[in-house]
């Protein structure tokens, strides 16, 4: 074993050497792209374009409604005319393609809100004259090429020049005015019921009309946001924008909107989309000098300049809100219009494209331009990167090789590595297991998008470890089980143990399919690979060693893992402390400070959040599920030698999880304070949050360090995939398949390799078809899935060790109780009085113990329980 701990560790030195010597820096560059292309025009309106029409995608075909130009010389001596003509462009992005007329509106609109749905394209009030405002809504659909309208509930007032945009089921507007006077008001539609418009509270501060909105996630759930805007009273422009929490119903104001030189920006007339996970893309619009300076000082000649005179915003935008900072980028003189019309096309890969439409290229002069707006990002992860990775996975499969022919030798070597492990391999193992790529990169994603409100669920781990130590490791360890559930058939009967076993096997694969998702993730960040490849790789290189070495190639590869694990999160935290703006730490302690990104209590007797008393309880009781039901932890006990290793491994890894945890947290806020002071290097089409960390090994540090901190997320990842397989196939072997069919020492062997491949395969499926769903943050995913499955199991083992007149009746009886009320909570409750995910797992716990203490009182216990409750155990050892 020596050999090899000294074999695997002179390997990693030297990549390590290598990689601090490496200075080809990433973040020399840009690695976003734009090209912007032109499209077919749309000038049939009179022979020219429109401004403020409706426009949007209805399944694959680009939709074109109203809009207004001038008919004449020019507007100085022309008419405004308004539209009603719908036209639609098949494959928009043809240069080729053609306009049709498919049908006309109900009356002649423009300056109204279009927002595409899941249904169709919605248009909302509008102007016929300029003066007047519609009320009117109108769902615009088509149905074999022919134009489809249906009416929905009118808005309690007419609205033009407002602003909105479709999320969560829900269709929002606000702003702009009513018959020519501004409003404040908002609204919102169920779009599930389409019943009436639901009034949102009135948008604080000035006045908006012509802002723009979008839906996009912020750092903590969704949010509506209305950006810019012009308020007629003060005759300015409005430059910061507000975004509204549809959970506790309130506005916010975002940060002023200004580019990195702190020169503010007006929005007026401008089209914006949102961009991956969040970010927020703006499209031209008017100047702020100049328009504030028409609307206060008009003169006689506004009209008759160039276009290039109005200095018409030919650069985009980008408003990133987690951070809440603005940044401008690219220009392109195709964007530089007012009143167009934006709209997203996505294609079968997921690639979005931006379509402007029409617009004003200065006042009163329509285009009939159509612009195709394509932002991409090109990762570029090296060479050396490359050999520290393959290194790092040819190393794991080494790892399998060397430990084969001990597992071999019998089921105890492959289940229990024949009690040879140390206590402290044992508690780094336990550690690398249940952190894994969950902390890795789910725990800075969630700090850098919010603060430190869930590191007091690591101090629980430490916590839970001294009764975890008294009360339970004495059953594992005297009994001689080889899992966990086997105490329950003792306790109980075989179906509590079944029913226990099997749910812990589907916990399991979901876990490993959320844990083979998450490096893939990475990868594809870091590389661009395909990222279902990347997930078949992952799998079948995990599979391949955890299979052929067992339980011990599972603890000692946990122990090289968490190695690189710890260093490289404390690696990437330092960097990113002095790294952030131009004073290094002095700035990362002063943003985070300001921003209470340290946070670490929330004070409040709301369930819904993660206040202190939720993180606690869940905390608590999630680590108690995990530490005492848990075979994959259990299993770390049983490869010890004697109790009081095993105790003094649950300690260390409790002690690790307290101190090593708060590099992750560290990360998380530094990428914040990093990104904070560099917007630009932010990757504005990254699609999912808990991307944020790999993409910042990839863009900002050297080559090979990259390399390490992505086998870091690798490592983190293949220690709790090996643990579930490992797990899993034990549970199977033992719990299921030996109790139903007599077979050999080495038959188990060979069965546990085949189920462990089957488990791996089928977590590795899963893993595809999560890639195809958006999850958000991983890490609340991870939570509500233990939250879940598993809490009822801990609640088992209380019952089975501390009250001993629970029969298996009774325990069963509660056991499913206790699951059935969080099923309900998580999808049977209302949104708005769902619990937090947090403390599913005590209440599926506390729901079964004590119904099952309940039902004891009439359902008596079946079995003599002597030797098998704490108290019994207790007189046994006086």
């Amino acid at each position: 074993m020596k050999k090899f701990l000294i074999t695997a560790l002179a390997l990693l030195l030297p990549l390590q050497f290598v990689a601090q010597d490496a200075t080809d820096k990433a973040a020399e560059h840009r690695y976003n792209s734009v090209n912007f292309t032109s499209l077919a025009k749309f000038d049939l309106n009179g022979g020219m374009g429109v401004s403020a029409p409706f426009a949007g995608m209805v399944g694959d075909e680009l939709l074109v409604a109203g809009g207004c130009n001038f008919t004449g010389n020019s507007a100085v001596d022309g008419t405004k005319t308004f539209y009603k003509d719908v036209y639609a462009l098949a494959n928009p992005l043809d240069k080729n393609a053609k306009w049709r007329k498919v049908g006309e509106l109900a009356e002649p609109l423009a300056y109204g809100v279009s927002i595409a749905t899941d249904d169709g394209l919605l248009c909302i009030g509008g102007t016929a004259d300029g003066k007047t405002s519609s009320k009117k809504a109108v769902l615009l659909s088509l149905k074999g090429g022919k134009l489809q309208q249906e009416a929905l509930p009118d808005l309690p007032a007419g609205i033009d020049q407002a602003a909105g945009a479709f999320g969560d089921g829900f269709v929002y507007v606000a702003a702009g005015q009513t018959d020519g006077k501004a409003s404040k008001k908002a609204w919102r539609l169920d779009m599930s019921k389409k019943k009436a418009w639901e009034a949102l509270p009135d948008l604080p501060g000035d006045a908006r009309v012509q802002p723009v909105a979008v839906w996009q996630s912020a750092n903590v759930g969704a949010r509506f946001y209305i950006f810019g805007g012009f308020d007629p009273e003060k005759k300015a422009t409005v430059t910061d924008g507000l975004a509204y929490n549809p959970i506790d119903k309130t506005w916010k104001a975002t940060a002023r909107i200004a580019t990195s030189d702190s020169v503010q920006r007006a929005l007026v007339g401008a089209a914006a989309v949102s961009s991956g996970a969040a970010h927020v893309i703006f499209f031209g619009g008017v100047n702020k000098d100049v328009f504030e300076q028409a609307i206060n000082q008009p003169a006689d000649d506004y009209l008759t300049h160039p276009a290039e005179w109005y200095k018409f915003n030919d650069k985009l935008l980008v408003y990133h809100t987690v951070t809440d900072t603005w940044v401008e980028t690219f220009d392109s003189p195709l964007t530089a219009r007012a009143g167009s019309g934006v709209v997203a096309l996505k294609d079968k890969t997921g690639k979005v494209t931006w379509i402007v439409v029409g617009g004003e290229e200065k006042p009163g002069v329509r285009s009939a331009d159509v612009t195709a707006t394509e932002m991409t990002y090109t990762a570029h992860f090296g060479w050396l990167n490359w050999c520290v990775l393959i290194l790092y996975l040819l190393g794991m499969v080494y790892l399998g090789y060397y430990f084969m022919k001990r597992a071999n030798n019998s089921s105890d070597d492959f289940f229990k590595g024949g009690g040879r492990i140390p206590w402290w391999a044992a508690g780094i193992s336990i550690f690398a297991t249940m952190l894994s790529a969950i902390t890795y990169m789910s725990i800075p994603a969630k700090a850098y998008a919010t603060d430190w409100t869930y590191y007091p669920m690591q101090i629980c781990i430490l916590i839970v470890s001294f009764p975890v130590i008294k009360y339970y490791l004495p059953f594992f360890i005297r009994l001689n089980v080889t899992t966990a559930y086997e105490y329950l058939e003792r306790r109980f009967n075989y179906l509590t143990r079944l029913m226990a076993s099997v749910l812990f096997i589907v916990f399991m694969v979901a876990r490993t399919a959320l844990v083979i998702f998450l490096p893939s993730l990475a990868m594809t960040a870091v590389t661009g690979i395909n990222i279902y490849l990347c997930i078949v790789l992952m799998a079948l290189i995990t599979i391949l060693y955890c299979t052929m070495g067992g339980v011990e190639a599972v603890v000692w590869g946990d122990v090289i893992q968490g190695i690189i694990l710890v260093g490289g999160a404390i690696l990437a935290a330092l960097y990113l402390i002095f790294n952030t703006g131009e004073n290094g730490a002095s700035d990362f302690w002063q943003i985070a400070t300001d921003e209470n990104k340290f946070q670490m209590f929330v004070w409040s007797f709301d369930w819904k959040s993660a206040t202190f008393w939720v993180v606690i309880l869940g905390g608590l009781a999630n680590n108690l599920i995990s530490y005492t039901s848990d075979q994959t932890v259990i299993q770390r006990y049983l490869t010890t030698s004697d109790e009081k290793s095993a105790a003094r491994g649950i300690l260390t890894n409790g002690l690790m999880s307290v101190v090593v945890t708060i590099a992750f947290f560290t990360i998380g806020t530094g990428l914040y304070t990093f990104f904070k002071t560099h917007p630009a290097e932010l990757d504005m089409t990254m699609a999912k949050g808990d991307a944020i960390f790999p993409f910042f090994m990839m863009s900002q540090l050297p080559a090979g360090v990259a390399g390490l901190l992505i086998a870091a997320v690798f490592a983190a990842t293949m220690s709790t995939i090996a643990s579930n397989i490992n797990s899993i196939s034990t549970a199977f072997t033992v719990d299921l398949w030996s109790r139903f069919r007599n077979t050999t020492d080495k038959g188990k062997v060979k069965t546990a390799r085949y189920a462990g491949v089957c488990a791996g395969l089928i977590g590795m499926f899963i893993a595809i078809l999560m890639a195809m769903v958006d999850i958000q943050s991983l890490l609340d995913y991870f939570n509500t899935i233990l939250g879940l499955l598993s809490g009822a199991i801990g609640g088992l083992f209380i019952m089975g060790i501390f009250l001993p007149r629970i029969g298996a009746r009774a325990a069963l009886i509660g056991f499913l109780c206790g699951t059935a009320t969080v099923f309900y909570m998580n999808y049977g409750m209302d949104d708005n009085v769902k619990p937090n995910f947090l403390i599913y797992g005590f209440v599926s716990m506390a729901v079964a113990v004590i119904v099952a203490l309940l039902l004891s009182f009439v359902l008596p216990k079946e079995k003599d329980n002597k030797g098998l409750t704490w108290q019994t155990l207790d007189k046994e050892k006086k």
